[in-house]
């Protein structure tokens, strides 16, 4: 149950950002341009990890790390902080978590698989991706009255709490 929360509040810091990217390119002085290449930089970054997970868990590599996911989330609320940090960091920002994204993508499989008997792991599955779900939707409603009613800077601040509580 701690690790579905923990997903939860995971997705919904990443899907805050990603959902309102537009909005927060705006907040920084930027346009659609810009938000296009923080989310070109966002999916590619993706790729490699997603790609290497076999290598990463065989040197196990992927659950050693002393550092959270969630921390990874924080730094990318920070670093899309409007008014905060220039562009350059912003892009920047938008590369490092996903790696982690990718490692959470990929490792809930694995991880449901392992702590589950094999006729449940289906039930796993679609646990996680109730999570992942649940994230979204979450932050679909909540995203946007907070960007309405206190900005976008008050939304980053939520995403930052949200992936820090799921540490």
């Amino acid at each position: 149950m701690v690790v579905l929360l923990g997903c939860i509040l995971i997705f919904m810091s990443h899907s805050l950002i990603n959902s309102f990217n537009y909005q927060i390119a705006m907040a920084k002085g930027g346009g659609s341009g810009e938000m296009g290449n923080a989310m070109t930089i966002s999916a590619v970054s993706e790729l490699p990890t997603m790609f290497l997970f076999g290598y990463l868990l065989k040197k196990r590599a992927v659950f050693s790390g002393s550092a959270s996911p969630a921390c990874f989330f924080v730094l990318k609320s920070i670093g899309t902080f409007p008014g905060l940090l220039i562009f350059r960091t912003y892009y920047a920002a938008q590369a490092v978590p996903d790696v982690r994204l990718a490692l959470i993508n990929v490792a809930c499989v694995y991880y449901v698989d392992g702590i589950m008997e094999p006729q449940d792991s289906i039930k796993g599955q679609a646990y996680m991706a109730m999570t992942i779900t649940a994230g979204n939707v979450m932050s679909s409603l909540f995203g946007g009255w907070l960007i309405d009613a206190a900005g976008v800077g008050a939304m980053l601040i939520c995403a930052s709490l949200a992936a820090s509580s799921a540490g």
